[in-house]
């Protein structure tokens, strides 16, 4: 065979199966990879707009004298919802986004949960300050792990969370869920979307593996921090 003929060969069957799974191979790494710096960057601005959260609400407490109220689930207008006493109709519910000048939805596109303390949210009675005292038995507290006695922070005035890649089968078109154990979230997660609780769960970032690692990301106001900053405002002696 000449060396002309050599060069018009081409390539075997086995040479481009071989190519072919190089070519896949390197697709899906850039897929991965791709996913990855995209979850990163989406952590990263969420990370961002809690720390913006987290200062609106302390600003609206020093201009206020206390913490706004959750937005109602079935009125998602971003206002702040309180009954005619000046209460809170709820203590829970979606963060009053409106009320605060912030953006409605978090990095993934999702509602944010807001839990506050009702000491903390209500309005100040004959230009006086607002109780501080928790009552008995509606503590805040967020631990590290279910059924573990890992306390993170307790007497919490206010929390919001944020559900990850979850938030969309949490906040549906039929408003806000919280699905069971067995479907895809951790005991932790399932945790934090019971409406019914004042205990809230953070045992740090985990991948999803299928089994419900913890993907939500929690910020809560410091009672310390809280009281100082009202020190600073001249709201507390």
């Amino acid at each position: 065979m000449t060396p002309r003929l050599q060069l018009q060969r081409g390539f075997s069957l086995i040479e481009l199966a071989i190519v072919l799974v190089i070519i896949g191979l390197l697709i899906g790494g850039g897929i991965v990879a791709l996913q990855t710096a995209t979850e990163r960057q989406q952590r990263s601005e969420q990370r961002q707009q809690m720390r913006e959260i987290r200062d609106a609400l302390y600003g609206f407490a020093m201009s206020r004298r206390h913490l706004p109220c959750p937005d109602r689930d079935d009125d998602l207008d971003g206002l702040e919802d309180r009954d005619g006493d000046g209460t809170c109709a709820v203590l829970e519910g979606a963060l009053p986004w409106a009320t605060l000048g912030l953006g409605s939805r978090d990095a993934w596109g999702s509602r944010l949960r807001y839990r506050v303390h009702g000491a903390y949210a209500e309005e100040p009675d004959n230009g006086m300050a607002f109780g501080l005292e928790p009552e008995p038995g509606i503590e805040l507290a967020v631990y590290e792990r279910f059924q573990e006695d890992d306390l993170i922070a307790e007497n919490i005035p206010a929390l919001v969370v944020s559900y990850g890649p979850d938030g969309g089968r949490i906040w549906t078109d039929s408003g806000f869920t919280c699905p069971g154990l067995g479907e895809g979230l951790s005991r932790e997660a399932v945790e934090n979307c019971d409406s019914d609780s004042a205990i809230f769960y953070n045992p740090g970032y985990q991948r999803d593996d299928g089994e419900g690692g913890f993907q939500q990301m929690l910020m809560w106001l410091s009672e310390p921090v809280f009281k100082a900053r009202m020190i600073e405002a001249g709201h507390l002696p």
